[in-house]
């Protein structure tokens, strides 16, 4: 009886000892999935978010009753709360009792649209980004202009201009054109929301990013448009086009697509990334620093149900709700404990029991949404675009006071 139950408890105690084991010396027991240093944190928002984006230093979130909330650098008030007082914990925006069903955070400025079908931007506006007919800051939101002609289904605001596509897969974009990212043929700067030249194509989806511009038929046929001396623009080497063009898939279609910076990337029906242009840091996901003038394959072990681009840095969403990001990395922006570059995937160690539904970038950092619609950033923290009521950089998510 004694010897029976000796060899019973055997693996038991052994498991136990390499469980103990792995603690003490701080190491992930799942390949670095998860942290063991990141504790389980149950933290319940006061207001749950329906959806998030990230600007270049600050980021917003939208509740289910359409009111907006932002954090983090508001030098251009960015932040939509009429002040110039960066924030590091959220704040409503004063919309005005507009509710919106969609927004985008870009550069300097923030963009939404209302339950009407109207847009609305604040913030800086210097190129007219805001749409509306001015180059004025602006410290609340403003309509975009032509007001109550367009019904936007969607929006996204780049570095500099802002786009948007209607119902009818019509897209318009605003501000400043001088590469041509407008998509009109020509390179004069936009005030109101003027039409992208589309050649016939239907939109599903537009992507604004710094002097450059991408969207998605629905064939799945993706456009470029813009600055392209980086590639970013997908089908071989060219300085420019002010019109869209084809990017060069080689027979993939593609689901979604997104810009950012000086590079774009695509998913696949079956979640796979494709990513080109500059690739510095590693931020296609190819295993290379070699900058690509057409579609390459992300290296991925999972497929993805989203992707979100940073300024040099990229991460994708799998279908558990588990989130992996490549390229740099100095100050904790890939979100698994280091700073340091990644030329391929590595996993984001997230909180024990925190799956996210969305991903969203900054520039230096990312946030995601989790199942109870509580928000969580890492990356750089300087000017409190975490949103834990910190200036700190964190290299794990941390918890938005929202």
């Amino acid at each position: 009886m004694t010897r029976r139950l000796t060899l019973r408890t055997a693996p038991l105690l052994l498991a136990a000892a390499t469980l103990l084991a792995a603690c003490a010396e701080n190491q992930p027991l799942d390949a670095g999935a998860r942290n063991p240093l990141t504790p389980r944190l149950t933290v319940t928002p006061t207001n749950a978010f329906s959806a998030i984006d990230g600007g270049a230093t600050h980021a917003c979130g939208l509740a289910s009753g359409g009111q907006a909330w932002c954090w983090g650098r508001n030098n251009a008030a960015q932040i939509g709360d009429s002040t110039f007082t960066n924030r590091k914990v959220a704040v409503q925006v004063k919309q005005g009792g507009v509710s919106y069903v969609t927004l985008s955070a870009g550069q300097s400025h923030t963009c939404a649209v209302s339950t009407t079908g109207q847009a609305y931007c604040w913030g800086y506006n210097a190129d007219g980004r805001l749409g509306d007919s001015t180059t004025a800051l602006r410290r609340v939101p403003v309509a975009v202009h032509p007001v109550g002609t367009i019904s936007f289904a969607s929006i996204s605001a780049g570095n500099q201009h802002t786009c948007g596509v209607n119902g009818s897969g019509q897209a318009y974009c605003w501000g400043s054109n001088a590469s041509g990212q407008i998509g009109n043929n020509s390179t004069t700067y936009a005030k109101i929301a003027t039409a992208v030249q589309q050649g016939g194509a239907t939109y599903t989806q537009i992507a604004a990013a710094n002097v450059h511009t991408c969207a998605l038929d629905g064939t799945g046929q993706a456009y470029c448009w813009g600055y392209g001396g980086d590639g970013q623009l997908g089908y071989g080497f060219t300085l420019g086009d002010s019109l869209p063009a084809a990017v060069s898939q080689g027979g993939v279609s593609y689901a979604s697509i997104y810009a950012e910076y000086d590079y774009s990337c695509a998913l696949d029906g079956s979640g796979q990334g494709y990513c080109w242009g500059v690739n510095t840091a590693g931020q296609l996901g190819d295993g290379t620093t070699t900058t690509q003038y057409t579609p390459v394959a992300v290296v991925q072990g999972v497929p993805y149900t989203t992707l979100a681009l940073g300024a040099a840095s990229a991460c994708g969403l799998s279908s558990a709700g588990q989130a992996y990001c490549w390229g740099a990395g100095l100050v904790g922006q890939l979100g698994d404990g280091n700073n340091s570059d990644s030329l391929s995937p590595v996993a984001v160690a997230q909180p024990s029991g925190v799956t996210f539904t969305s991903i969203r970038a900054e520039a230096s950092g990312f946030c995601g949404l989790d199942t109870v619609g509580q928000t969580w950033c890492w990356g750089r923290g300087d000017y409190g675009q975490l949103g834990n009521n910190s200036l700190s950089n964190s290299s794990v998510p941390v918890a938005v006071v929202h």
